[in-house]
This record gives structure tokens, C-alpha cells and sequence, in this order.
């Protein structure tokens, strides 16, 4: 670093010491000391010691020398946007002050213009953008301090070294890069911005009844198609064709077996008298008669609907194979003179 340029003048330093000096020779506090310290660190070149304790001193106790002393002290350190914003700070203030407190300055105003002058021309510049879809709530940071929307996209002046930058879109991942600049180096970097996450998707619509529902609320009944079709309908041919089979097979037994019980009803009554044996002959075939017609009317019903179902079946409902639905009915005798209807099936 050239330190020359922003050296001090023997008599200016001079002239910022006494007057310090002389004005808390009668009453030293923390801010003297403090100064003291900076002051000391200082002309020994410990810049990184000194510039922070003169700082405290003028956080203790605001003086125009002093900001001015320590706008030299950064300058010295190599702090040359932190030294420019001294120096601004103390020529916005020197018209503030009264006449005599001007005179008590010295030439010191004059020698904050010819360092800033001199520093203008050798601070680093960093210019921060947003690509054009960034939203406008995006947090900018630069070394950990928020920028104001109106610094983004200008030259903001720096210290040389390293920096670091921020920026955070709300409810995405932060963008962060670190940027080292030179004494004089002007550099613009982009600001990378990563999306936030899509919403969730809708919830699904919950299904009413078999069908589920469509947007207006209405049940939608499922759908269906030829094989679906014939498959039902073949299978209500079976059930009533079984049905019907059954039915004729039970009515030919119980007829059967109602003509048997009249035979001994022949043997047992004469007229309408009957001993015990030809009585009960007598209900039986009643009984079987009366089941007989039923089974009858329910087998010829059955075979009937199942030939209707048949001769309406439409062309693209096929025939069944053999592992298809499937009844079948038969008699099994049981005990002397009697007989079961046996019936098996699938479907």
C-alpha cells in the first residue's frame, strides 16, 4: 500500500494531537483514553489496534478532530471506502460548526478534500443485481448488512478484500458468494435466485360410492364395457336357467313320489274313510301335489327367462368356456322309499 498518499503531515497530526490534548488535559475520561490509546497505536503503525480504539473514543464523546483523526487512521489501515466515508462525514459536518470552532480546525477541512479526492480514485466499486424474475421481497445482504432496494444495481464503494453476498428469495434457498476485489477494481455480479418450491398439489377428491364424483358433486356410475356386459348377462343365464332345472327336476319328484303315496292310498281308503296308514298316504301326496305344481311353475318360469336372456344376448357377448358358471340338479334316493334333490353349481 502506498501509505505516503494518505500519510499525515507532521504538522497536521501535530496540530490534531495538541488540540485534543489541550482540550481533556483538564478532566481525562474513557474518550481521552481511549484516544490516547488509538493515537499511540497509531503513530506506532498498528492501524488494526488504533483505528478501533479512536472509533470508541468517538462513540464515547463526538468530536470533529477526532472523526477526522480517525478518517486518517482507516485511510492508513487500507480501509479506503470506510476512510471516504469518514472523510464525507467530516466535511458534511465542518459547515455546522461555529467560526471559532472552525479556526480551531485548522486546515483540516482542506485536507479531508485532497484524501477523499485522492481515495475516490483508488476504492473498489461492487454493483449488486437481480435477475429480472426476482421477486420484490428478495433480502440483499453485503458482509452481513441488509441493502436498501434502491442500492441494488449501483456502484456501491467497498474496502478492498474479501466480501460476501447475500440474497434470499422468501421460501427459497439463499444465494450466497464470496467476492474479493483490488484497490481500484470495479466488478458486478449477478445474483443467482432459486425458485421456490411449487405448491403442493390439491388433495384428491374423495370418491362417492362406487362411481366417485365428478367436479359438480353427481355420482358417476362406473363404466362399463362389452365384455362387462356379456359377462353379466351370461351369468344370469345360468343362475336362471339353473334355477328352471332345478325347479323341473324338483317337481318331477315330488310328483313321482305323490303318485307313489296315492297307491297306497288306493290300498288303505274306501271313499273318503281311511285307516291311519291310508290317512297319512293321503296328506303326503297332498303335500307332494301341492310342491310338485309349485316346483313345476318355478322350473318352466326359470327355463323361460333364461331363453329370453339367451335370444337377447348381444353379438359381442361370446359364449362361456368350460370354466365358466355351471348348474346341475339331480334325485338321490334316501331311506326305504324315499329320495333328496341333489344340486351343484358354480358361477
Amino acid at each position: 500500500m502506498n501509505t505516503a498518499r494518505y500519510a499525515l503531515s507532521a504538522a497536521c497530526l501535530s496540530s490534531a494531537l495538541a488540540a485534543a490534548g489541550a482540550a481533556w488535559a483538564a478532566d481525562p475520561d474513557p474518550a481521552q483514553a481511549a484516544f490516547d490509546e488509538g493515537v499511540a497505536h497509531m503513530e506506532a503503525g498498528r492501524f488494526e489496534e488504533g483505528c478501533p480504539a479512536i472509533e470508541k473514543s468517538q462513540q464515547l464523546d463526538p468530536r470533529p478532530g477526532t472523526l477526522f483523526t480517525l478518517a486518517e487512521c482507516e485511510a492508513l489501515r487500507g480501509r479506503l471506502a470506510t476512510a471516504l466515508a469518514r472523510f464525507d462525514e467530516y466535511l458534511a459536518l465542518y459547515p455546522t460548526l461555529t467560526p471559532k470552532q472552525q479556526r480551531n480546525q485548522g486546515d483540516r477541512e482542506k485536507a479531508a478534500r485532497a484524501q477523499r479526492e485522492a481515495l475516490a480514485r483508488d476504492v473498489p466499486g461492487l454493483r449488486l443485481e437481480l435477475p429480472p424474475d426476482a421477486p420484490p421481497s428478495t433480502l440483499v445482504e453485503l458482509d452481513g448488512r441488509p441493502l436498501a432496494p434502491t442500492a441494488i444495481g449501483s456502484l456501491l464503494p467497498v474496502d478492498p478484500g474479501k466480501h460476501l453476498v447475500r440474497a434470499q428469495a422468501p421460501g427459497a434457498r439463499a444465494f450466497e458468494r464470496a467476492v474479493h476485489l483490488d484497490r481500484g477494481e470495479k466488478r458486478t455480479v449477478v445474483l443467482e435466485m432459486t425458485p421456490p418450491p411449487p405448491p403442493p398439489p390439491p388433495p384428491p377428491e374423495s370418491a362417492g360410492g362406487a362411481g366417485g364424483t365428478g367436479a359438480s358433486g353427481a355420482s358417476t356410475p362406473p363404466a362399463t364395457t362389452p365384455d362387462t356386459v356379456g359377462g353379466g348377462r351370461r351369468v344370469a343365464v345360468y343362475v336362471t336357467g339353473g334355477l328352471g332345472l332345478v325347479g323341473l327336476a324338483v317337481g318331477g319328484v315330488t310328483g313321482a313320489l305323490a303318485m307313489e303315496r296315492k297307491g297306497v292310498v288306493d290300498r288303505n281308503c274306501a271313499g273318503a274313510a281311511c285307516n291311519h296308514e291310508g290317512k297319512t298316504a293321503a296328506d303326503a301326496m297332498k303335500a307332494l301335489g301341492l310342491a310338485s305344481t309349485i316346483a313345476f311353475g318355478v322350473g318352466i318360469a326359470g327355463a323361460g327367462a333364461a331363453a329370453v336372456l339367451l335370444l337377447t344376448e348381444p353379438k359381442t357377448a361370446k359364449a362361456g368356456a368350460s370354466g365358466e358358471a355351471w348348474i346341475a340338479a339331480g334325485v338321490v334316493p334316501v331311506g326305504s322309499g324315499g329320495a333328496a334333490l341333489d344340486v351343484r353349481g358354480a358361477w
